[in-house]
């Protein structure tokens, strides 16, 4: 298996991914701890939903093992999809610490990108018609930001919508700058 190996340079990796005629703005990659607490709702819900199910699951065991013909089997169903569900939304932070070094984003004339290059190759791509707001927060004390630009599109698979952005930047109000000039491209 042949890999290209890219410098380890926020610049390079989104300019592999521009079209002809695109300019980049800015390119940043995310602070790892900025990152991972990028939706701490998501985060403490599933943990919630998490601890829930694994009670279920212990009280309908504890039940079937009294009595086997008690209906402790439908707790016990309704238990593992709290499990799967609470454990798929509390390992999020754990996902996104762990793929932040391999996360870049990228602001250019046409577009914002959020590309993901390791364990999976993920582009996400917003036009500058999907760039709802622009809004900037300081993150840490590094100097650091997160720029917001757009929520997650509401569908069956996104019941618990997160804020979309360029979390624990250096130099946010470059990035906000130039997705501002993105939204505005729009408007004009």
């Amino acid at each position: 298996m042949n890999e290209i190996a890219f410098p380890d340079n926020p610049e390079d990796h989104i300019r592999a991914e521009l079209v002809d005629g695109e300019t980049l703005i800015w390119a940043g990659r995310p602070d790892r701890s900025a990152f991972a607490s990028s939706n701490p709702f998501r985060s403490v819900f599933g943990r919630v939903v998490l601890i829930i199910g694994a009670v279920m699951v212990y009280m309908a065991l504890d039940a079937m093992a009294v009595n086997p013909r008690s209906p402790g089997a439908f707790g016990l169903l309704f238990g593992i999809v709290f499990i799967i569900f609470g454990g798929s939304l509390a390992l999020k932070t754990f996902e996104n610490w762990w793929c932040a070094p391999f996360t870049y984003y990228g602001v250019t004339d046409k577009r914002a990108i959020i590309l993901r290059t390791k364990p999976w190759f993920k582009i996400q791509n917003f036009a500058n018609h999907q760039i709802a707001f622009v809004a900037s927060e300081p993150s840490g004390n590094e100097g650091l930001g997160n720029v917001l630009f757009a929520n997650e599109p509401f569908g069956r698979l996104r019941a618990l919508r997160a804020a979309v952005g360029f979390w624990g930047v250096a130099n946010p109000d470059k990035a906000k700058d130039g997705l501002q000039r993105l939204k505005d491209s729009f408007k004009s």
